[in-house]
């Protein structure tokens, strides 16, 4: 064995500024059930004709060589097959508008997420699916969508971040890099999105992306073609673009040295450096190796070196020949292309390096493919490594990736070829326990269903070009595989794409729990195995229970019939251990104890005859339940009747309703009544939105969203009281002319109202770079948004009708008081008379953007009331309030001869929060005020035949 401590050579890196193109919510996404490719460029087909590269290895540059060995040439065989998956679905299916699909994808904490040269498609883990969208869509907000390929994906357990990147133009004058990274661990949620120019000089362009991360830096690499030949690096500040940033640094590196350079994905939240590995010469003097770079330094300063290769006494050779085509399948003579041996993926934990590529088997005459698997240390000397190959060449493996968990456990995903079965999914697994340098039988989770061969005029029938396999972040321990098979034909060959998951076992740890804990006299029990280590057997003992004991994983209806405290144990096993836990007095049953009542809606603020959920939330083992409304006017749907536990209802009629609920267990009954819990017909005015506390969620607005691109957002804003919050549309991140958006609010019942006024504040300001208009169209619908009718256009003439601000070439946003309509330049505040609709329910107003790549347009303070402003309304006699606003405690001066006789604070929806009796002129003092949020309320001064009512608004 040789290993040599080498001077590295160092690489020169220039720094860039990636530039952010918007921050998108990809949920959006979801609401659109029908993939758009109209604006997308048509079939991807591959590259024709290309050969891989050979890069000699210079005897001066080896850092580990590892020496022939009779030990080495018998490698250790494991006949143990590979844990079967958990579960295992279908994840996307070919298209027909792309070969080879790239194969992509990662596991978060709850979501799936696939990336293929197609589409992107978010499904939770029981393969249930959230969110489908043609990949260029995904980027759609970027310059230069039509063009995209090659995505890669990672999740990120240290943040909880999704990163993604995804190259767009396969030529050297559109050549662009795209990077998002999620702001939550939820895929669904926001995405900030960055793009950067590969190649200013438009010499070469960007190919085939490499994607990992450490501490401080996300990294990417790519291979170079066109005028010149080369590979890059870029390595972009991590946090900044998790911050969101407006531009992030980046430093890019090039090398003429190895080809596909990997970047580690780093599991450990505290090494500094960042390894790199890529394929070196397979064939050379009996030796084959592999090429190891790192990356050092300060944040925005990196240093990147290329430090040596790596050797070991067992060759192999780089690709097949014949362009490729080189893997066997059945039912067809023709091969499934097999690209080369180029590096696919590389992890770093625990101060080690594990790799992984497919070779080409015996070197200079290959006749199988195998995938290689190397442990280093950061070093480069070789601590283990691999193949997973049939030596009597009658199967071949490719494509492969690699995770390791946190036991060091690893499992390679990877494809399977024969002559005598049609391409299919698997993958093999070595547990941290077993013999080094050897790796268990592999286990096809997806059988292929039908040969395949699709070239789209070309010479090769593209596969691949990579898997993903990924550590499942919930736990560390599980693995997710993500691979290609052969599918039954579908307007052609088809290719598709399938999910497993595999849980590995060790020694037990066990632990368990039960949907209830406290329960009546005579119920029963059901409890969950929580064992993790994957247990083959259980043994449970239940005190005071019957039965006593099982043997089953989840044992059910456990029935304890006597009062009293009871402990409850699990003795799990495997072939590798077996622990016990013991809960004492984990169960306690009593003779007295009733259900204690609770249940939610899913709306409370309803139109007439609309469907509202209820979900019981009783405590205390309820078996029975019935269901009352007052007034009786509802009907139940759905199946459900009174007496469902989980009723859904329509209410026939414009009132509120109170909703009772009697619950059962086996001790007796309990009743609870909410009173006035559901409006039916809507709001009943007075109601004002700040969309200071749960933004559009606590009064259910709604968006439409038609191009599931940029629309109704939060911002935070100044100038406007109370708080610092506002809704509106940025059109400054739509690239899109001629959008319209909806935001559109809950409904109202104008019943009992003698007049109704619609009050909102709105900001905006012309672009200067732009000629024409944004605009804010105002609709109301008397039939709970089923049709519309327009009350109110608004766009800038230059005049100031609609501007609340000068002209800027600058993004604007509201930060002073003047720059909102009704103070300083521009327009007045929006008050549009409602008396046409009195009387009417299920009232909706919806406000509408279209878009012309101007400035943002915000609204703010949108309230429904019979009365105009707080300094308009009528007043009786003079009433004074102050402070307005106030910090809690509000004054009202009541003058003589008023006739007032009570002064009572409302809500914004009407309610009575407190209410204290005038007996003559004098101060009244509504000290109890100061417990109310901030927010807006209504001071209601009331008197004989006389009534006026004042807005007052508490701050903080």
């Amino acid at each position: 064995m040789l290993s040599a401590s080498l001077s590295a050579q160092s690489y020169h890196g220039k720094a860039g500024k990636a530039i952010k193109g918007a921050t998108v919510n990809v949920g959006e996404m979801a609401k659109d059930t029908i993939t758009d490719y109209s604006h997308f460029s048509g079939i991807k087909t591959p590259n024709k004709n290309w050969k891989a590269p050979d890069f000699k290895t210079n005897p001066d540059r080896i850092i580990h060589q590892e020496a022939p060995s009779p030990q080495r040439a018998n490698k250790p065989v494991s006949r143990e097959m590979s844990p079967a998956p958990t579960r295992d679905f279908l994840s996307l299916e070919d298209n027909q508008r792309s070969i080879p699909p790239d194969v992509m994808g990662a596991a978060g904490p709850n979501h799936l997420m696939t990336t293929l040269n197609t589409e992107v498609r978010i499904q939770d883990k029981e393969g249930n699916v959230l969110m489908t969208t043609a990949l260029g869509n995904f980027w759609r907000p970027l310059p230069g969508t039509t063009g995209t390929f090659d995505p890669k994906i990672l999740y990120d357990p240290y943040n909880d971040r999704w990163i993604m990147t995804t190259p767009s133009g396969s030529n050297v004058n559109e050549s662009k890099l795209y990077i998002g990274v999620s702001t939550s661990s939820d895929p669904m949620g926001d995405w900030n999105f960055y793009w950067v120019d590969t190649d200013a000089s438009n010499i070469a362009w960007f190919d085939y992306p490499s994607i990992g991360f450490n501490k401080k830096w996300i990294t990417v690499s790519g291979n170079m073609f066109g005028g010149d030949y080369y590979r890059t690096v870029f390595v972009f500040d991590k946090m900044a673009a998790y911050n969101g940033d407006e531009d992030i640094n980046f430093t890019r590196f090039a090398t003429y040295e190895g080809f596909t350079l990997v970047p580690s994905v780093t599991y450990d939240n505290e090494t500094e450096d960042q390894y790199l590995i890529a394929t070196g010469d397979g064939d050379q003097n009996g030796y084959g190796y592999i090429k190891k770079f790192k990356l050092s330094g300060e944040l925005n300063n990196p240093v990147f070196e290329y430090q040596g290769d790596i050797g070991i006494p067992e060759p192999w050779s780089g690709w097949g020949g014949d362009y490729g085509n080189f893997l066997p399948q059945l039912g067809s003579s023709q091969l499934i292309n097999s690209v080369d041996a180029r590096m696919e993926t590389v992890i770093y934990r625990n101060n080690k390096l594990w790799a992984v590529h497919h070779v080409f088997l015996p070197a200079g005459d290959p006749q199988r493919c195998a995938v290689q698997w190397w442990e280093l240390d950061t070093d480069g000397v070789i601590l283990e490594h691999g193949r997973i190959e049939d030596q009597s060449n009658t199967f071949s493996f490719a494509f492969p990736s690699i995770a390791v968990n946190a036991n060091e456990d690893v499992m390679i995903g990877h494809n399977v070829f024969s002559s005598t079965q049609y391409a299919g999914a698997g993958y093999s697994f070595k547990a941290y326990y077993d013999e080094p340098n050897s790796m268990r039988t592999y286990y096809q989770y997806k059988d292929g269903e039908a040969p395949y061969y699709k070239t789209y005029g070309g010479d090769r029938n593209r596969w691949g070009d990579y898997s993903a396999t990924c550590v499942d972040p919930e736990n560390d321990i599980d693995f997710w595989a993500l691979q290609e098979f052969a599918m039954i034909p579908q307007s052609g060959d088809t290719w598709g794409t399938w999910w497993a998951m595999v849980k590995p076992s060790f020694s037990p740890v066990a632990d368990f729990t039960s949907d209830e804990t406290l329960i009546p006299t005579g119920e029963s029990i059901n409890f969950t195995d929580l064992t993790i280590g994957v247990p083959s057997e259980w043994q449970w003992e239940f005190e005071g229970g019957v039965p006593a004991v099982s043997s089953d994983q989840n044992p059910q209806n456990i029935v304890y019939p006597n009062e009293g405290t009871f402990t409850v144990t699990l003795t799990a096993s495997n072939v590798l251990g077996t622990d016990v836990v013991t809960k004492q007095q984990f169960i306690t049953v009593s003779s007295s104890i009733l259900p204690e009542i609770s249940f939610s809606a899913d709306l409370e603020k309803v139109c007439v005859n609309q469907p509202v959920s209820f979900t019981d939330l009783s405590l205390y083992s309820p078996i029975q339940w019935e269901w009352q409304f007052d007034p009786s006017t509802v009907t139940f749907i759905n199946g459900t009747d009174p007496y469902n536990q989980n009723p859904e209802v329509e209410f026939n009629e414009a009132n509120d309703y109170a909703v009772t609920l009697t619950a059962t267990n086996m001790n007796g009954s309990s009743t609870l009544t909410e009173f006035d819990l559901i409006s039916a017909g809507g709001y009943q005015p007075w109601f004002a939105e700040d969309f200071e506390y749960n933004g559009f969620d606590r009064n259910n607005w709604e968006i439409e969203n038609p191009d599931h691109s940029t629309t109704w957002e939060l911002f935070s804003i100044g100038g406007n009281s109370p708080g610092h919050t506002a809704a509106g549309v940025n059109f400054r991140d739509y690239m899109a002319i001629g959008q319209r958006d909806r935001l559109i609010s809950p409904p109202f019942n104008l019943e009992g109202m003698t007049n109704a006024y619609l009050e909102f504040q709105h900001a905006y300001a012309q672009n200067t770079a732009v000629p024409a208009t944004d605009s804010l169209i105002v609709y109301l619908s008397a039939d709970c948004g089923d049709t519309w009718t327009r009350l109110k256009a608004m766009g800038e003439d230059g005049s100031g009708n609609f501007a609340t601000h000068e002209p800027t070439i600058d993004p604007f946003f509201p930060q002073m008081a003047s720059d909102w309509c009704g103070d300083g330049w521009g327009s007045e505040c929006n008050v549009i008379n409602l008396d046409a609709w009195l009387g009417m329910p299920n009232i909706k107003i919806a406000f509408e953007t279209y878009s012309f790549y101007g400035n943002a347009i915000l609204i703010d303070n949108v309230s429904i009331s019979q009365t105009v402003g707080v300094d308009q309304q009528p007043a009786i006699s003079d009433v004074h309030i102050f402070p307005n606003p106030s910090n809690g405690v509000i004054h009202v001066l009541v003058p003589e001869k008023s006739g007032i006789h009570q002064v009572e604070l409302l809500n914004r929806m009407g309610q009575k929060l407190m209410s204290k009796p005038v007996n003559g002129p004098g101060e009244i003092l509504m000290n109890e005020s100061s417990q109310c949020a901030p927010g807006i309320y209504l001071i209601k001064t009331s008197g004989i035949g006389k009534l006026s009512t004042h807005k007052v608004i508490i701050v903080r």
